[in-house]
């Protein structure tokens, strides 16, 4: 079976490019992006990303479903995944077996309770890269999924973990999308999880280099929730108060964060109630250490007359709010 399909794969091989490569990659590694997404991340315009992605589906390398929506909220994007040929072809073109690539099929995706969730942290980092691409010296350098990076004992399971590179630094955070579905005893058990990963990053309990958190919650109100969960996580495990104040822990909303833009100044530090900051205001390191020709989100240009994607220059401006509507997937 598998060989009829890598047989297949080839007869496409001509018509895959590096662009097409790119968004099965991201397909892999990300399970379900919308059509708005992987335009932000791989086209120059949602009506190309339309067309080349209903033509990927009738290869048969990914598949789509739309979300239901509430009545009058207009219709919802495409919901895109990979499929098994797809897989095929992203082993064919690493050369490796398709069981070394991480890979589960899910047919519930349509209605997996998680797919919300999944599709707004999905849509934060794809508006970072769009974001990154209007503004010179921006970068969004690193996107790992959750299954890359939770702690092996999973007291740690954050939601991602990014590196953005801007003209003061490298912001290293690690991200987690409240859909204020958790009840206040979980969110400090999870705040708990990280603080407990500080303490015992250095003996002096010096957190530098230790990655940001950052908590984007639905509504102001929550934030509140969020601060007193993170006292409680304190009070509980005993951190001293050296550490509890310098816990690098940022909360905003994402009501305000999609009316100021991915990188207005949205985002608080819990432990000392401060003026809200910018992503690019948040502790960084130096960006020396990272290289931007990998940037997230390059656009590929359609005029190679070998039909060969290549990268083009950036847009000069973003085209696509921070986040949707908060009761949109």
């Amino acid at each position: 079976m598998v060989r009829a399909e890598r047989n297949e794969n080839r007869a496409h091989a001509s018509t895959i490019d590096e662009r097409d490569h790119q968004v099965l990659l991201l397909l892999l590694e990300h399970k379900v992006l919308t059509t708005h997404q992987i335009t932000s991340l791989c086209f120059r315009s949602l009506r190309r990303c339309q067309h080349r992605m209903r033509e990927l589906k009738e290869m048969g390398l990914v598949s789509s479903f739309s979300v239901g929506r509430g009545f009058g909220e207009g219709r919802a994007p495409a919901c895109w995944h990979l499929t098994k040929p797809g897989l095929v072809e992203i082993a064919d073109a690493k050369d490796v077996r398709v069981s070394d690539l991480p890979w589960v099929p899910d047919q519930s995706y349509r209605t997996n309770k998680l797919i919300a969730h999944r599709l707004g942290v999905n849509a934060f980092f794809c508006a970072l890269a769009e974001a990154s691409r209007s503004l010179q010296g921006h970068c969004l350098a690193t996107w790992r999924p959750e299954h890359w990076v939770r702690t092996r004992a999973a007291e740690v399971k954050p939601d991602g973990f990014r590196r953005y590179l801007h003209p003061g630094g490298a912001c290293e955070f690690y991200f987690e999308y409240d859909r204020a579905t958790e009840a206040r005893g979980a969110l400090m058990r999870k705040l708990g999880g990280y603080l407990h990963l500080a303490a015992g990053w250095t003996k002096e309990e010096e957190l530098t280099g230790f990655p940001n958190l950052l908590v984007l919650v639905p509504e102001e109100e929550r934030e509140g929730e969020v601060a007193t969960a993170f006292r409680s996580a304190t009070t509980s495990l005993h951190v001293s108060g050296s550490l509890a104040s310098s816990f690098p822990l940022y909360v905003a909303s994402e009501d305000r964060l999609t009316e100021l833009g991915v990188l207005g100044p949205a985002w608080k530090h819990v432990p000392t109630d401060g003026d809200r900051l910018s992503l690019v205001e948040l502790p960084a390191r130096s960006r020396d250490l990272y290289r931007t020709t990998r940037c997230l989100g390059r656009y590929f240009t359609d005029s190679d007359p070998d039909h060969r994607r290549r990268i083009s220059p950036a847009s000069a401006t973003p085209r696509f709010r921070a986040l949707p509507p908060r009761h949109a997937p």
